[in-house]
């Protein structure tokens, strides 16, 4: 606004500020007055100041343009992966990106690392499309060996949806109990993922350990809460010793009865030997450990061998008036029924229809000694049997080992093995002497000893005083003795009765090698196995529990093998009704006394030995709810059959 309001006075404009305002203006400057057009010569001109909050805003938005600027860049730049990383690698992962290119090394661990500036903007303002992987299953792509066995690394212990829920169904061994299995958080559950960003903490240099977890992060998750090792902590129940062993061994009758009697050192270390990994957890072979003592019995229980055909003794006439005579039947076996029927002739017997139905009817551990002569059931069934035993005889002369691969199929399918382990090379020419000198139906060939077999030590025979075709086994692990024993525990339950007999027949003592009593029958998984191989620490599932003897034969006193397991005497664990009784392999009587948990925090503290959870606990354990078959040995004797197919030298 102006200072005034000019007045005209005739034909001029005058200047009507008050006194009070400064008086008139044409006083105040030269030249001053109003215009001759009647304006007020003096305009007042507003400048404004900007504030203090403005001139901020103006600043930082030019700051924000320059570091934008200057960020899009850096990230155009070659060397902009050495500028964001948070720090350096550990050296693991360092040397896999070694050969990388740099503008493509964030890439290999971060899919949503994109290699230019404009992807990376995108994805810092949460734009575009997502990666095709997250972070975590980007980690899976080198790490394989946590997606054995169906494993499900992202879930908690690696464990597949609603174990943990259920924790009864399919837990690792090693005494977990329900109260100690991990909770969820509020709002999820047991089955949400985890990144293994969450305890796998990358960027914090080169001698970084990665499986480095605090305690407090294991019991983040973790109903019952423990204040250390040392404290609350649970004692020990059946650690270590969470099943049987799968070699029948009593380590109290040796070390108070054998070796003794034999004025032998019991040293543990002349068994317990170091494996791969320097633990001692790696077992001596039989022909080193066991074979000086035992050899002798084994050899002994084959001297008569292992009948494969066995003829009984049978009443003719009994049979006669009842019209199920045999056309033919050697003399020597003419009388009153009696004789057994051995547990390989009693597989193959199972086979025939009318046979396993005549079986049944006897007693699945029936002989011929049972029938009876006024029970016209019983000698039926006697009958059914000597035709099924005749019937068998005909088809293995006329079609040979063909003959039995159908039998055995016919009692276990698919699951049969190639016919040669079942039969061991057993010679023609000797069926056709049966039939010739036993039944007279051609002139006798000429004899056959196939006992001479250099190759393998063992081989067959015809007794023709016992009426009986042998198979004399080359000794310990003797491949048909165990195809064989394997045939009998895999067999279904449909078949359960004569798998029990057989069994049972190859438990008594004096059994034929006597297998049964150092290799445990159990039930898995897969069904009812034999345990031929002992514990191999290195190819078994991983559980939550781990311990190496190795750092601890260091300390003096630790060498001594019992100053940890320290036999008791009278455990009884070797005999049948001990933990070998059973088919459950965690059914058991230790033979060692209780190791506590005293033992170990003498040592194990925090400012000693240690006492993290880690130390001794695995977070990825295996997803098993039950232990893989042991090796049954297939591969071993394909070699050997391989062979004994090479051109004889001397």
């Amino acid at each position: 606004m102006s200072e005034c309001t000019p007045v005209r006075e005739g034909d001029r404009w005058v200047c009507n500020r008050s006194s009070g305002r400064g008086g008139s203006c044409e006083d105040e400057t030269p030249g001053g007055g109003p215009t001759p057009d009647g304006q007020c010569c003096l305009v007042k001109r507003c400048r404004p100041r900007r504030t203090l909050r403005a001139v901020r805003g103006r600043w930082a938005r030019g700051a924000l343009v320059f570091v934008v600027g200057a960020t899009l860049m850096l990230l155009g730049a070659r060397a902009r992966n050495d500028l964001m990383k948070p720090g350096p690698l550990s050296s693991h992962h360092a040397q896999v990106l070694l050969g990388v290119n740099a503008t493509d090394r964030c890439t290999a661990c971060h899919p949503a690392a994109p290699g230019d500036a404009g992807g990376l903007l995108q994805v810092a303002l949460g734009l575009g499309e997502k990666p095709p992987v997250s972070q975590p299953q980007s980690c899976l792509t080198c790490h394989q060996e946590l997606l054995q066995n169906g494993a499900e690394p992202l879930l908690a212990h690696g464990l597949r949806v609603g174990v943990l829920a259920s924790p009864t169904n399919g837990l690792p061994a090693n005494g977990v109990t329900a109260a100690s299995l991990p909770t969820p958080p509020r709002g999820s559950s047991h089955d949400d993922p985890v990144a293994c960003a969450v305890c796998h903490q990358e960027h914090h240099g080169a001698d970084h350990n990665l499986s480095a977890i605090t305690d407090a992060r294991c019991q983040a998750c973790h109903q019952e809460q423990y204040d250390g090792f040392a404290g609350s902590h649970p004692d020990f129940t059946d650690w270590p010793t969470e099943r049987r062993t799968r070699i029948v061994f009593n380590h109290a009758s040796h070390q108070g009865e054998h070796f003794a009697k034999a004025s032998r050192s019991f040293d543990c270390r002349g068994c317990h030997t170091p494996d791969a990994t320097g633990d001692l957890t790696a077992r001596p072979a039989y022909a080193v450990a066991c074979a000086s003592c035992h050899d002798d019995a084994i050899h002994k229980s084959f001297e008569t061998g292992v009948a494969l055909v066995t003829l009984p003794s049978i009443d003719i006439e009994a049979l006669a008036t009842r019209n199920a005579a045999p056309q033919a039947w050697p003399a020597p076996a003419l009388g009153d029924f009696d004789g057994d029927i051995p547990p390989l002739m009693r597989l193959l017997l199972a086979s025939d229809p009318l046979a396993s139905v005549a079986l049944a009817e006897l007693g699945p551990d029936a002989t011929f000694f049972d029938i009876d002569v006024t029970d016209d059931a019983t000698v039926g069934a006697g009958a059914r049997l000597i035709d099924g035993l005749q019937t068998l005889l005909n088809e293995l002369q006329d079609e040979g080992h063909q003959s039995l691969e159908y039998r055995l199929r016919t009692l276990l399918g698919d699951e049969v093995r190639p016919i040669h382990e079942y039969v061991a090379r057993l010679p023609v020419e000797l069926v056709d002497e049966l039939q010739a000198v036993w039944f007279g139906s051609r002139a006798p060939p000429t004899p056959y000893d196939a006992i001479e077999d250099r190759r393998t030590g063992g081989g067959w025979r015809l007794d023709h005083e016992r009426l009986s075709l042998d198979y004399r086994p080359t000794g310990h692990d003797d491949p048909m003795m165990r195809a064989w024993i394997d045939l009998a525990v895999s067999l279904p339950d449909e078949h359960a009765a004569i798998r029990d007999v057989v069994l049972a027949e190859f438990r008594r003592p004096g059994a034929p090698g006597g297998c049964l009593d150092c290799h445990s029958v159990e039930q898995s998984a897969e069904g009812m196995v034999v345990n031929w191989r002992g514990r191999d620490r290195l190819v078994e599932p991983r559980g939550f529990t781990h311990f190496s003897h190795r750092p601890h034969l260091t300390q003096p006193q630790l060498a001594d093998c019992t100053h940890c397991h320290a036999i008791e005497l009278d455990s009884g664990s070797g005999t049948d009704t001990g933990p070998y009784g059973s088919l459950d392999p965690h059914t058991l009587t230790s033979e060692f006394a209780t190791l506590r948990k005293s033992s170990c925090t003498a040592c194990h503290r925090p400012h000693a030995a240690g006492d993290s959870c880690t130390q001794c606990h695995n977070y990825h354990v295996s997803p098993l709810a039950a232990e893989p078959r042991p090796a049954d040995g297939v591969e071993l004797e394909a070699l050997r059959e391989a062979l004994r197919r090479l051109p004889a030298t001397r």
